[in-house]
């Protein structure tokens, strides 16, 4: 089957590996690329053969509906679309392309495991077929697949991003160094990573896309993003991906 992944690292690198791994023929871009690649006319060849596009922007709401109807103009009509719903709803990337009824939404955060569990989420405009296929290839990549109700940051990007905004928050305030504080979370509550570490692999521009999100859709204070987690970003410093975010981290 060939899948087409176009989003931001490190989520498209994730993905692709357990494309990849279960023998998928996989073209994995960023979106600037992509972007750029559509507009030259290079990736037409590699798009004309997809049944799958795994959209997997969740930083920018406008570069999210650039990419997703580049993508939607450019994929044969029957392909089918899958969206990250972390920093906007599956209802609100389906609206953006053509033939909505093909979108649907799903959730997954790095680090991403086999044999892990993806959420999935119908958008208001996904068909019956498009939920199964959705289903069914989840499935083959060897994630369970759970579905949920649409809306941004499903449930454990809201409740991590969440962890993560707050913890920001008590850095900036000075109540504790970022070590003590995911030291803290990390043995106090089991938790696989401390919440500042897990934002700087997640990618802290995905963290503010979610945050951003959630506050758009609800309004509640309690999503607003915390002032340092839009410098950081404002900044450049993305957390691994660019080498410096809450921590600094030696080049590879």
């Amino acid at each position: 089957m060939r899948v087409i992944i176009a989003g931001e690292i490190p989520f498209v690198d994730e993905v692709g590996r357990l494309c990849r791994h279960t023998a998928h023929d996989t073209a994995i871009f960023l979106v600037e690329d992509f972007l750029g690649a559509i507009e030259a006319g290079y990736a037409m060849e590699t798009l004309a053969g997809a049944e799958i596009a795994i959209e997997l922007h969740n930083e920018s709401a406008a570069a999210k509906q650039e990419l997703l109807l580049a993508l939607s103009n450019s994929l044969p009509a029957d392909a089918l679309i899958l969206t990250s719903a972390l920093a906007t709803s599956a209802t609100q990337a389906a609206a953006w392309v053509a033939r909505p009824e093909r979108v649907v939404g799903f959730g997954l955060l790095p680090p991403i495991a086999g044999g892990g569990l993806v959420e999935l989420a119908a958008a208001l405009q996904s068909s019956e077929s498009a939920m199964a296929q959705a289903e069914l290839f989840w499935r083959g990549l060897g994630q369970e697949p759970v579905w949920v109700s649409d809306g941004p940051g499903l449930v454990r990007a809201r409740v991590v991003c969440c962890l993560i905004n707050e913890a920001a928050g008590l850095l900036l305030e000075g109540v504790a160094a970022a070590e003590d504080i995911d030291r803290a979370m990390q043995l106090g509550t089991n938790y696989p990573h401390g919440p500042l570490a897990w934002g700087d692999l997640m990618g802290l521009d995905a963290v503010l896309g979610v945050m951003s999100g959630l506050f758009a859709e609800w309004g509640d204070d309690r999503y607003r993003p915390s002032p340092l987690l839009r410098r950081l970003v404002a900044a450049g410093r993305l957390g691994r991906k660019t080498g410096q975010g809450f921590y600094t981290y030696p080049e590879e």
